[in-house]
């Protein structure tokens, strides 16, 4: 187990549009069936998959190097085109070993984020492994590099300037939304249920608005984050008789490549004021909608350039975080080859136990039912005693083994 054994296929707002990420999206209600073929095609020891509405990553596990006819594989299980495939195999971004890792480390903390240092994509990148991790997927690798991650993204959140001053869509639409001063039994309509989505419900629920339908293509996932909160939900094919109703707010936030809100969505809304807060990429309003009289919108274009305000602040903080990083860097190449040690002495237990046995049990079993119940009782104890340090004492010492080694390497 090391870290050389991970391997990254990216694809994200840096190397490709938005319409070619979206390709590579699968449905959170068909990953996993999906992802444990895929596994099982690619002859993969560890598999995770994370997507969001700019970015997908396969975070992979194997000794055996990655290659492009794997990465070829990998595609093809998406069923593209054959220009479609060129351009996938031009444009995604494929790193091992510790490049992957720290690629990792970095995405976690968001310094890799559309938004420098937003804090959503930490909570994206440990759902999408601890999901790889229930459905059998994800392996020990994985799971410490998880660990390392989160571990990671936390210092660097809380000890670094990076988190100072919010540059997170999220907040900033939240915070655009206070200013309309809607109030709290004003009719919202959500659409979507993803996990941004979730984020401006915990917002709205905290501020006491009630009066909240929320509208998903999957509908259990619309009734998951309404039900709790007493708010409605529905199918995204009812949208014409919500947007009737005359809602005072819309939310959305959609990985669609064709607006939400369009002027055939316009013609079902009553007339009358409206405020629209669109945090998808790209734009799920169309300009006829947005040319609705009484109609506010505020998306990603009005948000972007008061987030990279609020970024020059951050950037330079950017050395600190990348100290914390190679530390991370460190304590995952310790974390790996101390789990190797363990999994490689792990059936000392049981051998030990064995010649426990054969000692008291045929050895010197003459020699035990000589003695007194007490007696015995004190060599069982002896026995048990001397079995536990003779596990414990080869671990420690072959961890001190791992660390002197490490600590020789980095100096």
């Amino acid at each position: 187990m090391q870290t050389e054994h991970l391997h990254i296929v990216s694809l994200h707002h840096r190397n490709a549009p938005i319409e070619r990420i979206g390709q590579l999206h699968v449905p959170e209600e068909r990953q996993e069936l999906f992802l444990s073929e895929l596994k099982s095609q690619l002859g993969l020891q560890g598999m995770a998959y994370l997507t969001t509405c700019n970015r997908v990553e396969f975070m992979m596990v194997d000794e055996a190097y990655f290659c492009m006819g794997r990465l070829q594989q990998l595609f093809r299980a998406f069923e593209p085109s054959d220009e479609d495939m060129r351009d996938l195999m031009a444009t995604a971004m494929v790193l091992h070993g510790e490049d992957a890792a720290r690629h990792l480390l970095r995405v976690g903390a968001g310094l890799e984020s559309m938004v420098l240092g937003e804090r959503e994509i930490l909570t994206q990148v440990r759902l999408a492994l601890e999901k790889s991790r229930n459905w059998g997927l994800a392996g020990d690798q994985l799971r410490i590099t998880e660990r390392i991650a989160v571990e990671t993204a936390k210092r660097i959140f809380t000890e670094t300037d990076i988190a100072r001053r919010s540059v997170s869509v999220n907040a900033l639409g939240w915070k655009a939304f206070k200013e309309w001063h809607l109030p709290k039994d004003a009719s919202i309509l959500m659409i979507g249920a993803g996990q941004t989505h979730a984020n401006i419900a915990r917002f709205l629920a905290k501020e006491n608005h009630s009066n909240v339908h929320v509208l998903n293509r999957t509908v259990p996932k619309a009734e998951e984050l309404a039900a709790a909160r007493h708010w409605t939900w529905g199918n995204l094919d009812t949208l014409p008789s919500a947007l009737e109703m005359g809602p005072d707010a819309i939310f959305l936030c959609t990985g669609s490549d064709q607006p939400v809100l369009d002027q055939m969505a316009s013609a079902h809304l009553p007339e009358g004021p409206l405020h629209v807060l669109d945090l998808s990429v790209p734009s799920g309003v169309d300009a006829e909608f947005r040319s609705r009289p009484q109609t506010t919108v505020v998306g990603i274009e009005e948000l972007k350039p008061i987030a990279d305000q609020n970024a020059e602040g951050r950037r330079a903080a950017l050395g600190d975080c990348q100290r914390i990083v190679e530390e991370g860097m460190a304590d995952l190449a310790s974390r790996l080859q101390q789990r190797q040690v363990e999994l490689a002495l792990r059936e000392l237990p049981t051998l030990l136990a064995a010649v426990r046995n054969t000692a008291l049990g045929e050895v010197f079993s003459d020699e035990l039912a000589q003695l007194d119940e007490d007696s015995r009782d004190l060599v069982d104890r002896i026995v048990t005693y001397l079995e536990k340090k003779y596990v414990s004492l080869p671990m420690k010492l072959a961890k001190e083994v791992v660390m002197e080694q490490l600590d020789k390497g980095q100096s």
